[in-house]
C-alpha cells in the first residue's frame, strides 16, 4: 500500500532571526490554516538562536536548510525556494499566527483569479485590528511630502471578511505567489537586505503586466511589536530599503526629491520628539528613533548596492 504524502500544493517559506519564542504559534497553526490541501514546510534560520533543534523536535516533517548566517529576507526567500516543490510559494513572517482556513482561503482565491499571481492576507493585531501593512501602496513625491506634515497614510477599510481586490502591493510577512511567477521575476532582489524587497518584487511584476490582490478573508495575527520597528537601528535599514527602491525605479531627479522628503519628514518627528520628551516617555522614544536617521543622511542616502533583479 502506497502511504506516500500527498505532493504539496503550497510551500511555505519561513525565515526566522532568533524566532524560537514565536515558532510554537507559527507553526501550530498552520495545520488548521491548511486543512484542504498539501502543504510543506522549509525553515532558515537568518539568527543564531536553537529554532532548528525545536523544530526537529517538534516538526520534524519540516525541512530545516542549513543557515547561511544574516543574508537578509528576499536572499533567505530565494535560498528556500529552490527545490520547494509546491506549485505556489506561502511567504511567512514566524511572529505570526494563522488562523483557521488562512491558507486555504488565500490559495482558493489564487485558483479562482489566475490574473492575480501574488496575493497577500489581511494582518490583524493580537486584538483583532486590521493592520495597514497588509496593503502597500508604491510612494509617490506628494505622499511623502504629505506624510511628512502628518497628512499622509490611509484608513484601512472595513474588509474582514470582504473580496479579493486588486491592490498596488502586499506584504512579504503573509504573501502567496505562484512558484512559476517568482521564477520569472528571478525571484527577490538581493540587493534589498531588509524592508522595500516586497514593493519590489509587485512593482517589477505589475511592470510585467501582472496584477496583485488582498484577500480579507485569509487572516493572520501578526505580533507587530516583536521587531521592535521603532528601534533606531530598523528604521535605519527601512531608510535604506527606501533609498534602494527609489534610486532602482524613478529617476533623477524624482529619486533625489523623494529621498530628501523622507529626509525631511524623520526631521520633523525628530525636533517634534526633541521638544516634547522632556515632558513624555513617548517624545523621548521618537527622538531616539529618528536621532540617526534626521542627523547621519549619509548612512542611509546610497541606499545599498545594486545587484540586479
Amino acid at each position: 500500500m502506497d502511504t506516500a504524502s500527498p505532493a504539496p500544493v503550497v510551500s511555505i517559506l519561513i525565515v526566522g532571526y532568533n524566532s524560537l519564542a514565536f515558532l510554537p504559534d507559527c507553526f501550530g497553526s498552520i495545520e488548521q490554516a491548511a486543512r484542504r490541501h498539501a502543504v510543506e514546510i522549509r525553515f532558515v534560520n537568518n539568527g543564531s538562536d536553537a529554532s532548528e533543534d525545536w523544530i526537529a523536535c517538534h516538526f520534524a516533517d519540516a525541512e530545516v536548510l542549513p543557515t547561511r548566517g544574516n543574508i537578509g529576507f528576499g536572499a533567505a526567500n530565494n535560498y528556500l525556494s529552490q527545490a520547494a516543490r509546491g506549485d505556489f510559494l506561502l511567504l511567512l513572517n514566524p511572529d505570526t499566527r494563522l488562523e483557521p482556513s488562512a491558507i486555504d482561503h488565500l490559495l482558493e482565491a489564487a485558483l479562482a483569479n489566475p490574473k492575480f499571481a501574488i496575493l497577500g492576507g489581511l494582518a490583524v493585531s493580537p486584538a483583532g485590528v486590521p493592520l495597514a501593512s497588509s496593503q502597500l501602496v508604491f510612494p509617490t513625491l506628494g505622499e511623502i511630502l504629505r506624510g511628512a506634515i502628518g497628512q499622509g497614510g490611509y484608513e484601512v477599510p472595513d474588509m474582514t471578511f470582504g473580496e479579493t481586490f486588486e491592490v498596488d502591493a502586499v506584504s512579504g510577512g503573509f504573501m502567496l505567489i505562484n512558484r512559476q511567477s517568482f521564477a520569472q521575476l528571478g525571484g527577490f532582489d538581493e540587493s534589498f537586505f531588509l524592508y522595500a524587497e516586497e514593493l519590489d518584487l509587485c512593482w517589477r511584476w505589475r511592470k510585467l503586466g501582472g496584477k496583485v490582490a488582498l484577500v480579507p478573508a485569509a487572516r493572520v495575527m501578526h505580533d507587530v511589536g516583536s521587531g521592535e520597528a521603532a528601534s533606531p537601528a530598523r528604521l535605519l535599514l527601512s531608510m535604506r530599503g527606501a533609498a534602494t527602491f527609489y534610486r532602482k525605479h524613478f529617476a533623477f531627479p524624482l529619486s533625489h526629491l523623494c529621498l530628501a522628503a523622507h529626509w525631511l519628514s524623520c526631521t520633523l518627528r525628530f525636533v517634534a520628539g526633541t521638544l516634547t520628551g522632556p515632558f513624555s516617555h513617548q517624545g523621548r522614544r521618537l527622538r531616539q528613533a529618528m536621532r540617526d536617521v534626521a542627523l547621519k543622511p549619509w548612512t542611509w542616502w546610497a541606499g545599498y548596492p545594486l545587484k540586479g533583479g
